[in-house]
């Protein structure tokens, strides 16, 4: 299992959980060691959310601008 040090920030693995009291190879700390966990998936979902919509708004600005000029002849059509 992954864990960072709250002291240094050191990123270390430890091996089994069950071997006696786990410590930063760096500074020698044993408190505030924290296991590293993934990104959650709401906070996945959130992201892919929040992009679709920047996708959208951009794309609304993108053919409302073109619908703007050909609405008042300035690109012609056919």
């Amino acid at each position: 299992m992954h864990y960072v040090c709250a002291k240094c920030h050191q990123e270390f693995s430890a091996g089994s959980e069950g071997e006696g009291e786990l410590s930063c190879p760096r500074c020698k700390a044993q408190a505030g060691l924290e296991p590293v966990h993934g990104v959650p998936v709401a906070m996945k979902v959130f992201g892919m959310l929040l992009a679709a919509v920047v996708v959208l708004a951009l794309g609304g600005g993108v053919v409302g601008r073109l619908m703007g000029l050909i609405l008042m002849g300035l690109i012609p059509m056919g």
